[in-house]
């Protein structure tokens, strides 16, 4: 929960300082404010009005052609690409020098202005003189390469007015649509409207003289090639036909022909095959018959013989004879006429089977002999047909060839002949895929310039500016302003402020400075009872007793916070010595009134003794003061002599307290010798004067001599509404005695010094 607190209230800080930064510089705001809206305003009030006019069109896709010429003009009219290109060429030079040719914009006034005179106009042609000098010399000067001769072509010379038309001159195609509408701006709203539509115009015009052109080209173009395809036909036919008289060609070597070929080349192989078959076996059976036709008894076991008829019959026969020899030989002997005439039968039977044998063997070599012919016959039909089928294969290929290259030249020219009629229909269409939807009006009110608009972008643009400006002031502001700078920037404990004054009230003889004396309730005196405060609570025993009070650069304020500081220490009842140690401007004896003819130095030097160098204040009784004396040649080798020590530490036993002034750390070294003899250091700041760098290069000098910094203390510092410290001295605006006072007073300037 109290990060929480602790958190809002840092946003809370952060805010009030941002409010306070642009209070500060609201002086800034309000001057960029002005000068922004007023030179806004005078423009749009005292500008020429411009007037724009609106055509609209809608480019569609290629018309669906009445016949098919994509191929003469092959345009992808369904892209971005394609869409694109007919923006730009709506915004080409050609279309612009063909409006400017029809509608003679070259003598319009508004293109060709009167020449104008007086010292404005001189001064106004001397600046352009001075930048087409500037030019050419810088194009000649880094110029790369050879020169080239410029050579000014019709094209060149009107090229300034093509470039001030097309400057005018706007397409702004509607999204998710085909429609565009052409711009274009003028002076004059008639002449606007005009141009707008002359523009359209022109552009439909150029398109379609763009496809005409490219149709006449393809017309004469298809002409010329048609006369040489037709050429190419006749040649490849002619070819064609010779070669087939040539070769004795009645087929167009067609797959039907491909495949009876095959067919006759595959049952031939197998006529031979079978062939082969048949011859081995009838080789076969011719053998084996051959080889018993020496044993006429083993012919019977040759199968053919034993399958024959008449043989099978004469076996039947010598069966029965030899079943009658058996019963014979039982009752007669051998020569017996019946046994002779059996014997007789069977030699005549056996005589015949033998002669059968022979005939079947001659019919089996009969048979081999027409199956080998026939196996010899059909291989030569095979190899004849396998020749006839290679030279059929040879011819087929060049007839392939001739025969592929006349349809070929057929089919170009028949295309060709196609794309001549469709091109010549065309060329005699005089259709586009552009068409206007609403041609242009005059426009009734100007476009340019806008003034309600320019003077609110103006008023927020000026608003914006200024707060950035101001905060940019008040970023390159380095000067110590808040205590958390003093606390953060430069790591020192901050003893408090010391606001800015200017006494209304003067007591007689009382200088201005010495505010305690004559404004004893003001905030000013407040701030160092705060300081007094500060400074002898910053030990926790015993405050210190001898305090260097200095300043990095001169003009902060130190001689006044430190004969204040002393006057508010010997109010508070104690016994206090100031010591002017400011040996180069010394300004102590001035503010209380006193001379300086004896002081520091005379006593350092022993031209005088102490008690008559120290002066007893005429206004603060308990406040003694040393002035600084004669004004010495070497103030250095004085103040940082033994002496200076000795003198020092002889008076810590008659006060309580002893405030030293010296010069600034920054200018001389003084004030580092001065810190070595002394409890404390109080540096003084101007805020919002003296940069950082100068404070941290001070703070860094006390700090290398190991000098005790007590702390900081902030003076001249600006209480009003837009300070850091209004709400501290809020109610120092009050009376002790409860009578309110001004919480706002007119702002002055201090009349008295800040040292």
């Amino acid at each position: 929960m109290m990060e929480e607190t602790q958190t809002f209230q840092e946003s809370e800080i952060d805010i009030r300082s941002y409010l306070r930064v642009l209070q500060k510089r609201r002086w800034t705001i309000v001057t960029f404010f002005s000068v922004v809206l007023l030179a806004v305003a005078v423009y749009v009030f005292t500008a020429t009005p411009i007037y724009q006019a609106s055509s609209r069109i809608i480019i569609e896709k290629e018309n669906p052609n009445v016949v098919s010429i994509q191929e003469v003009m092959a345009v992808d009219a369904t892209g971005m690409e394609y869409y694109q290109t007919q923006y730009k060429i709506i915004e080409s030079r050609s279309v612009a020098r063909q409006v400017i040719k029809r509608l003679n914009l070259a003598e319009h006034p508004e293109f060709k202005p009167v020449p104008e005179e007086g010292l404005i106009a001189g001064i106004r042609a001397w600046v352009r003189g001075v930048k087409e000098g500037m030019k050419l010399w810088m194009q000649e000067t880094f110029q790369t390469g050879p020169k080239k001769e410029a050579q000014a072509g019709p094209e060149d010379e009107d090229a300034e007015l093509v470039d001030a038309f097309l400057a005018r001159l706007q397409v702004k195609p509607v999204r998710q649509s085909r429609v565009v509408d052409v711009l274009y701006e003028s002076k004059d709203p008639v002449l606007a409207a005009k141009i707008a539509n002359e523009v359209v115009k022109s552009y439909i015009d150029q398109n379609l003289d763009t496809k005409l052109s490219a149709a006449k080209d393809a017309v004469k173009w298809l002409s010329e090639r048609m006369e040489e395809e037709r050429k190419k036909v006749e040649e490849a036919e002619s070819a064609l036909l010779r070669y087939k008289q040539q070769h004795q060609i009645i087929t167009d070597f067609s797959s039907d022909s491909e495949k009876i070929t095959a067919q006759k080349l595959a049952s031939l192989n197998e006529q031979v095959v079978e062939a082969q078959s048949k011859r081995v076996e009838a080789e076969t059976r011719y053998q084996q018959a051959l080889a018993l036709e020496n044993s006429p008894e083993l012919l019977d076991s040759i199968p053919e013989v034993l399958k024959n008829e008449l043989v099978q019959n004469i076996k039947k026969m010598e069966v029965d004879i030899y079943n009658r020899m058996s019963e014979l030989s039982r009752k007669y002997g051998p020569n017996h006429p019946q046994m002779v005439a059996i014997q007789t039968e069977l030699e005549e039977l056996k005589k015949q089977k033998t002669k059968e044998a022979r005939r079947i063997l001659a019919s089996l070599r009969n048979e081999y002999k027409l199956a080998l012919a026939r196996e010899e016959s059909l291989k030569k039909a095979l190899e004849e047909q396998k020749n006839a089928s290679l030279d059929m294969n040879k011819k087929a290929i060049q007839y392939g060839v001739l025969q592929r290259q006349a349809e070929s030249s057929r089919n170009i020219y028949d295309l060709l002949v196609k794309r001549f009629k469709e091109t010549s229909l065309t060329e005699e269409m005089k259709t586009g895929n552009i068409r206007v939807v609403d041609r242009a009006e005059v426009p009734k009110e100007p476009v340019k310039p806008k003034k309600g608009l320019s003077l609110l972008l103006a008023a927020i643009v000026g608003l914006m500016g200024g707060v950035g400006l101001a905060f940019f002031v008040e970023h390159l502001d380095n000067s110590i302003k808040l205590p958390d700078e003093v606390k953060d920037d430069l790591n020192l404990s901050y003893l408090g402020p010391i606001p800015h004054f200017t006494p209304e009230v003067v007591q007689p003889g009382v200088e201005p400075e010495l505010v305690l004396i004559h404004s004893p309730k003001s905030t000013a005196s407040e701030s160092f009872r705060g300081i007094r405060t500060a400074v002898l609570f910053s030990s926790a025993d015993v405050p210190p007793q001898v305090l260097l009070v200095t300043s990095a650069g001169p003009g902060e304020g130190k001689t006044l916070c430190v004969t204040n500081l002393a006057v508010t220490l010997a109010l508070a009842g104690a016994k206090v010595l100031v010591v002017d140690c400011d040996l180069r401007k010394p300004r102590v004896h001035k503010l209380f009134g006193i001379g300086r003819e004896k002081g520091l130095t005379s006593v350092l030097v022993g031209s005088s003794p102490l008690e008559e160098a120290i002066v007893n204040s005429p206004i603060v009784p308990g406040l003694d003061i040393l002035p600084c004396g004669p004004i010495p040649p070497n103030p250095a080798e004085i103040v940082g002599s033994k002496k200076m020590r000795q003198l020092i530490d002889g008076l810590r036993g008659h006060y309580q307290h002893i405030l030293i002034d010296s010069p600034p750390v920054t200018a001389v070294t003084d004030a580092l010798l001065l810190s070595q003899a002394v409890d404390s250091t109080i540096l003084v700041i101007r805020a919002g004067v003296t940069p950082k760098p100068i404070v941290l290069n001070g703070l860094e000098q006390l700090r290398s001599v190991n000098a005790h910094v007590l702390g900081a203390v902030l003076n001249s510092i600006k209480t009003g509404k837009d300070s850091y410290y209004y709400y501290q001295y809020y109610y120092y605006y009050y009376g002790e005695d409860g009578e309110r006072r001004k919480a706002t007073r007119r702002k002055k300037r201090p009349s008295g010094p800040y040292k």
